[in-house]
């Protein structure tokens, strides 16, 4: 049997694979050495220590995650720069919104992702303080909205069941509000997204 070829390429998507799999808690050299098939020591001759295979998977994936085109107006570059985020965070949902917590690998992401979004709240007549506040109002809103739909598919159908188990009056306007036909067709992302970006000028 030929002598399996080891690469960075190769460890790093088999660490990401790991991590969609079972989370980033279960990433570690000895169980990506099995993952692989290699021992792990094999591993570390390309590289050193479980950091930096993380900061390795992490510029991996966020260089991945499409540049917006820097047409149309300055909110669409933002809306479309905060669906490209969405979508890589819901593609790898164990990685993106678990180093939320890891400064150095948040850092890591930020910087290889951000610029865009930056130049597209600046181009908007946005100060400094408020690009900032843009920025952060932005990316937490995203993680928050990925962090939900990729933990609580099934919530919508669990909360509508409890609320029509409680008395009308601590039920009975969102029941009537939540059944309505047009609400049941809204788009949470776009609609809450839009609403941010349409507010921005008009922060204090």
């Amino acid at each position: 049997m030929p002598k399996r070829t080891l690469t960075r390429e190769k460890i790093l998507s088999a660490a990401l694979e790991l991590i969609d799999e079972a989370g980033l808690e279960a990433l570690s050299m000895r169980r990506l050495g099995q993952h692989l098939g290699v021992d792990p020591m094999a591993v570390y001759h390309h590289i050193p220590n479980k950091d930096e295979l993380l900061r390795g998977v992490v510029v991996d994936v966020f260089s991945r995650m499409p540049v917006p085109v820097c047409t149309g107006t300055w909110q669409e570059q933002v809306l479309d720069w905060a669906r490209a985020y969405r979508d890589l965070a819901l593609a790898h949902p164990n990685l993106v919104l678990r180093i939320v917590t890891d400064a150095r690998a948040v850092s890591v992401a930020a910087a290889r992702i951000n610029e865009p979004l930056y130049a597209a709240l600046e181009a908007g007549g946005l100060s400094p303080r408020e690009v900032v506040g843009a920025v952060g109002l932005i990316v937490d809103y995203v993680n928050g909205y990925a962090l939900a739909v990729s933990s609580a598919k099934d919530a919508s159908d669990t909360f509508m069941a409890e609320l029509a188990s409680l008395p009308a009056e601590q039920s009975a306007v969102q029941l009537r509000t939540l059944r309505d036909p047009e609400a049941s067709k809204l788009d949470h992302f776009e609609y809450a997204l839009s609403v941010m970006v349409a507010g921005l000028t008009t922060a204090p």
